[in-house]
């Protein structure tokens, strides 16, 4: 479904903000609003979270999954020497916090049981994101600023374990309350209405909770079994949640637009993805990227080198193509591959009832469909997967991952090459990340969370004080 609705909803709640003149309507609590309905703010609170997830984790992330580096026409990128301040992350906050989460509380407040679910599967979606790019985040006392649910303005930082776990619980209870009756439509801009998608959903999501804990945490090993057992996972493009955009004017991809809308596209392939792509001969490198104008092949950049290579223009380099980058792109928020990914991982760590190599063969399947390289029948043979170790299987399971995010979920991408990069299974720091040229981390080194925002460290006395770039979440073994 296209944001056909979007320009109303917009100016709907922009005159809900300014009108009248007695000062008294400008403090009503959006929250408890007499007048906004659940159905636009819930589409409100879906499209915000993809604006911030594409236009700002996305495009950061591709730095830091080495998908992308700096090309002709910018001077060097501070992000791509990993030099980061606080406030470069006010916006994963702001956005995440005061616009979709808050919009979706409000739905979670005054809808019906379906769109309550709705907005109750999207913000475990959003918080889930914001634990494995922070770590301790708000969570048991955010969004709880209104007089009658206590008036806090500075919430706790909890636990990224504790909240993991009570995000479980809160898919189990957002599932058991769909009723299916038909309350949701249009303003629905992931699924428009399906519930049983929604429940495809929340299944893979908690799916990637419980393994994600897992990594550190063998004990929910039977959890995993018990919920793969029960089945009812996303495993086709049409099952994928995702928000649409029409390409139009005001409907442009958000990453896509933010970039239009200043210096243009400036990023080309990194040289990290193009030689490990060469070196498994993927099919995939030429859907992903443009070969370049001059040297008719496909030519990307070490990070960070583009003040190292003297002068160059835009011709010498490859840029991602459309499957990556366009106007009207889809902001897919899980994807069948990543779900496959999930599976192929479980079987390998705990001996699910499904099977791996049939697992990992249809994440490479249904990944090579959805950006058009044909069938990935005689790649995944040339993996030779029956031959692995356990250990083996599951490198190539990280690798394969990382690859399939590029471009589509990058912000994934990043979580998974810190999650599978292990000391005793090194494969992205000490395999295959190049450092950047002028990094200020030094050779060999390179985030693995995001600092605290500015927003944050100034306003809220209880956010963290010391973060580093280089600090982990708690799965971060």
């Amino acid at each position: 479904m296209k944001l056909k609705n979007i320009l109303f909803v917009f100016i709907f709640l922009g005159t809900l903000m300014s009108c009248g003149d007695d000062l008294a309507e400008l403090n009503i609590d959006p929250n408890t609003s007499p007048t906004a309905r659940p159905q636009e703010v819930l589409t409100a609170g879906q499209v915000e979270y993809a604006n911030v997830l594409e236009a700002f984790m996305n495009e950061n992330s591709s730095i830091f999954a080495q998908y992308w580096a700096g090309g002709p026409g910018v001077a060097i990128l501070d992000h791509e020497r990993y030099f980061f301040e606080p406030a470069d992350f006010n916006a994963y906050f702001s956005r995440s916090y005061r616009q979709a989460l808050s919009d979706l509380s409000f739905v979670i407040k005054n809808g019906n049981p379906d769109q309550k679910a709705i907005a109750e599967i999207m913000s475990v979606s959003i918080y889930q994101i914001l634990v494995d790019l922070f770590g301790d985040i708000p969570y048991s006392e955010s969004l709880k600023g209104a007089p009658e649910d206590g008036a806090i303005v500075s919430p706790k930082y909890d636990a990224a374990k504790d909240v993991y776990k009570d995000l479980i619980l809160r898919l189990d209870n957002a599932v058991s309350t769909i009723n299916g009756n038909g309350g949701v439509g249009s303003e629905d801009q992931v699924y428009g209405g399906d519930m049983d998608k929604w429940v495809l959903f929340s299944n893979s999501l908690k799916l990637k909770l419980l393994v994600r804990q897992s990594v550190t945490d063998n004990t929910v090993g039977q959890a995993i079994k018990d919920h793969i057992a029960k089945g009812g996972f996303i495993t086709t493009a049409n099952d994928m949640p995702k928000v649409d955009f029409a390409g139009v004017t005001g409907g442009w991809n958000p990453q896509y637009a933010r970039r239009e809308s200043g210096i243009k596209q400036f990023y080309v392939a990194s040289n990290t993805f193009v030689k490990k792509l060469n070196s498994l001969n993927d099919p995939r490198l030429s859907a992903l990227f443009n070969v370049a104008v001059k040297p008719k092949v496909i030519v990307g950049l070490d990070q960070g080198n583009i003040n190292d290579v003297g002068a160059v223009s835009k011709d010498d380099y490859s840029f991602p193509s459309s499957v990556q980058y366009d106007k009207a792109n889809d902001v897919i928020l899980m994807s069948p591959w990543e779900v496959f990914f999930l599976r192929a991982e479980a079987d390998a760590r705990f001996e699910t009832s499904d099977d791996k190599i049939d697992m990992l063969n249809q994440a490479l399947s249904s990944h090579f469909t959805y950006i058009g390289s044909g069938s990935s029948t005689e790649y995944a043979a040339s993996l030779n997967l029956s031959s692995l170790s356990n250990t083996a299987f599951i490198d190539v399971i990280g690798v394969q991952k990382w690859i399939s995010m590029c471009g589509l979920q990058e912000t994934e991408g990043w979580i998974e090459s810190r999650r599978f990069d292990t000391p005793n299974s090194p494969i992205f720091t000490k395999g295959i990340f190049a450092t950047p040229t002028r990094t200020v981390l030094g050779q060999g080194v390179f985030p693995s969370i995001s600092l605290y925002p500015a927003s944050e460290l100034s306003f809220n006395p209880n956010c963290p004080k010391g973060r580093k770039i280089t600090d982990k979440v708690f799965w971060d073994n």
